[in-house]
């Protein structure tokens, strides 16, 4: 039995994965799993993790589909042996002892049932870790009549803390989870595809009556502020899984006033350029599901 389980997903990105399980080795003293998913990458990307094979504690795994962020962890997930599982995104590199100081937040608490650490870029600047759910108070209002009506304290993310907070959503890219919590709120939902998954994990944690939190001491690098252009496709699925988010998890009229804020937003940016006019029209599409980039998915041969 190991301590901790470390599912990771690679897709066409394995010097990443490789580099992220060097600095797993370098600053974890816990006994752990590595369990890398290959989501669907090329023949010759996937052939670059065969080195990691006969490592012990490391188990490979390839699926012949693109399942998503949400199914390929799941997939992972099947395969872990431990009470703990932390999800961590393999574009990251541990600054400090990420792993152990989590697992010790969660074992002296046992009313933690999500924990994730503080986030840097490449060059060492702190990035936003936590975030508030989606609220019709915050998106119609702002965050200070959203805070101002909220039941219980709302912390600032643009603020640095010394001690773990409760927060209402983490990061992705970085998910301690008892496994026990995991498990008893029916783990990822692997109806999204990309996208909005944090915000479903930690409202379901939340609601089941555990805590979310964030660690400020434990360090971590999230690789992803690498400049991208835009990308239509990409910007359809977080729509798409944004109006999933919503319809999961609100009545009728919250629903379809957070529905009609995205429309707003994007009417505004319509006359932009022609990608915001694009995703303007296909917000008035019915069913956004059939466009989602799980249906352009296909299996490869090896």
């Amino acid at each position: 039995m190991y301590d901790v389980s470390i599912i990771t997903v690679n897709y066409n990105s394995s010097n990443d994965t490789l580099n992220m399980i060097e600095s797993v080795k370098s600053k974890t003293t816990l006994n752990y799993e590595i369990i890398v998913v290959d989501n669907n990458s090329s023949l010759e990307e996937y052939k670059k993790l065969e080195v990691i094979k006969n490592i012990d504690n490391i188990k490979l795994i390839r699926s012949r589909l693109n399942l998503g962020f949400a199914g390929g962890n799941m997939l992972g997930f099947k395969e872990a042996k431990s009470d703990y599982i932390f999800f961590l995104n393999n574009d990251t590199l541990l600054i400090n002892g990420v792993i152990d100081i989590l697992y010790k937040d969660c074992k002296d608490d046992d009313s933690i049932g999500l924990i994730s650490p503080q986030l840097f870029d490449e060059n060492a600047n702190k990035t936003t870790t936590f975030r508030y759910f989606p609220s019709v108070a915050e998106k119609f209002f702002g965050k200070g009549f959203a805070n101002f009506i909220a039941t219980k304290k709302r912390y600032n993310n643009k603020k640095e803390y010394e001690n773990i907070i409760d927060v209402e959503v983490v990061s992705g890219a970085s998910m301690f989870f008892q496994r026990e919590c995991f498990e008893n709120i029916g783990g990822f939902d692997t109806d999204f595809f990309l996208y909005c998954e944090e915000e479903d994990l930690s409202k379901r944690v939340s609601d089941s009556g555990l805590k979310v939190c964030f660690e400020p001491n434990a360090h971590l690098i999230h690789l992803c502020g690498k400049s991208t252009g835009r990308n239509f496709k990409v910007e359809r699925e977080f729509i798409i899984s944004y109006f999933r988010l919503v319809d999961k998890h609100f009545g009728f009229i919250k629903k379809n006033l957070l529905k009609l804020h995205i429309f707003l937003k994007y009417l505004f940016k319509a006359n932009k350029n022609e990608t915001n006019k694009k995703l303007f029209d296909f917000i008035l599409e019915k069913d956004k599901q059939k466009y989602s980039l799980r249906n352009e998915q296909k299996m490869s041969d090896e």
